[in-house]
């Protein structure tokens, strides 16, 4: 299931790529999407057996997900996102994970395909500085988004976080806390390429910070809220820091990482930013504006 959110160019690189995948396939493949007509005309011209749900006002990736999910039929759900192009073994690899392991969660790496501008390097470090390969093979604590897989018997029960229009990082909190395991498979591998400008990408993690304050208020005390916003400031060095190790960690793109740095600082102040009205005035309409 692909959420598209993107525009054409995004998801005709993601279909190419499924299109191509090896081995026998037996798939259904859903896209949910929310562009509008340059998208949906061009899917049913190029890719007729693509089923397409098409939302003609704003939706978030959640919740384009969670249309994705409700029409799928299969038992095990794979989800993706326009931005991201798999690898020509994607299908074969989740598949055969899911028949090896028992967990209900399975995804992999996100590695980086736009690696012309500094910018796109933050970008990707800020978003999945977790998923650079190698990523671990076995129990893990968190998942990638746009490379994660389910067993349609773990998700029956997670409907109501599903439809809120909650992302994964809850959603696999709820999995955790229920007595289930997130298993990671190194085979199992996406490729992110998009781009942003400084401005575009501060504005949506500003917006990523409220949403995801805002809806951690529903779940915590008062007291734990007003902690959280005191000390969001501290914010910015704190996740650096994280990042660094993170990527230092992989022993991969690290000369990368240390030129894109004054971008990144940028991008976590916007991220504290906007944690602190999310703690203060809840999430508003954020999650309209991640892409």
């Amino acid at each position: 299931m692909i959420a598209s959110i993107n525009g054409r160019p995004y998801i005709d690189a993601c279909l190419e790529a499924l299109a191509c995948q090896e081995g026998r396939v037996n798939a259904e493949l859903i896209l949910a999407d929310c562009v509008g007509h340059s998208v949906t005309d061009f899917i049913s011209g190029t890719y007729p057996n693509v089923r397409l749900i098409a939302f003609h006002e704003p939706k978030s990736v959640p919740e384009l997900r969670a249309a994705g999910i409700q029409a799928a039929r299969g038992e095990i759900i794979a989800l993706t996102e326009d931005h991201c192009i798999p690898t020509g073994n994607w299908y074969q690899s989740l598949t055969a994970a899911h028949t090896d392991r028992p967990e209900p969660a399975i995804g992999g790496a996100v590695d980086n395909a736009a690696t012309g501008r500094i910018i796109d390097w933050a970008v990707y470090f800020c978003e999945y500085s977790n998923f650079i390969s190698n990523v671990p093979h076995g129990v893990v604590h968190d998942l990638p988004g746009p490379n994660v897989s389910y067993k349609r018997a773990a998700l029956d029960g997670m409907g109501d976080l599903i439809n809120q229009g909650y992302y994964e990082g809850f959603l696999h909190q709820r999995l955790e806390a229920e007595g289930y395991k997130l298993w990671s498979d190194p085979s199992v591998k996406v490729w992110h390429k998009k781009h942003f400008t400084i401005r575009s990408f501060m504005d949506e993690r500003f917006h990523y910070g409220r949403w995801y304050a805002g809806t951690r208020n529903e779940s915590i005390s008062l007291w734990k809220r007003l902690f959280y916003l005191t000390f969001s400031p501290l914010l910015p060095p704190l996740i650096l820091w994280r990042l660094a190790r993170r990527v230092h960690s992989r022993q991969r793109h690290f000369g990368e990482f240390i030129k894109s740095l004054p971008i990144l600082f940028l991008f976590l102040m916007a991220w504290a930013a906007g944690e602190s009205i999310g703690c203060a005035a809840g999430p508003g309409d954020s999650i309209l504006h991640l892409r």
